[in-house]
């Protein structure tokens, strides 16, 4: 992963791989709810037993997903600075997790850092570029 600021433009850039990362997944779900649909069509609900009531959940939960990554995640690769509210730093099974809350509502995740340097060039770069910690 490399995120670098860019003073002219203002803005950060962020070359991860997330765009295609969350393409796929958002694939992934589309097809998961295809396939509970086309499984669960066609038949009548009191006919229905422990594998359609498990296609239902998968397609509650695909679409619950599918709803997340579209709406409240970004996979923006350039980010103007003015459009970041600050970078929120959240622990997840005792590794830190790092995203720049985005003012439209949604966030933008970054990958993980490999070491205590790539962190400490993030902290920088934030403070650099005078966004809220």
């Amino acid at each position: 992963m490399k995120i670098t600021y860019d003073k002219s433009d203002n803005s950060i850039q962020i070359k991860d791989g997330l765009k295609k990362t969350y393409l796929v997944l958002k694939f992934l779900m589309l097809l998961n709810l295809a396939n509970a649909l086309i499984r669960l069509m066609g038949q009548d609900h009191m006919d229905y037993g422990v594998i359609e009531y498990f296609w239902i959940a998968i397609g509650i939960v695909s679409l619950l997903v599918l709803y997340y990554f579209v709406f409240k995640l970004s996979t923006a690769e350039e980010i103007p600075v003015d459009n970041i509210k600050s970078l929120n730093e959240k622990s997840v099974w005792g590794r830190k997790r790092f995203s720049f809350e985005l003012t439209n509502g949604k966030k933008r995740h970054l990958g993980g850092f490999k070491n205590e340097f790539e962190l400490a060039k993030l902290r920088e770069l934030v403070e650099t570029a005078g966004i809220r910690y």
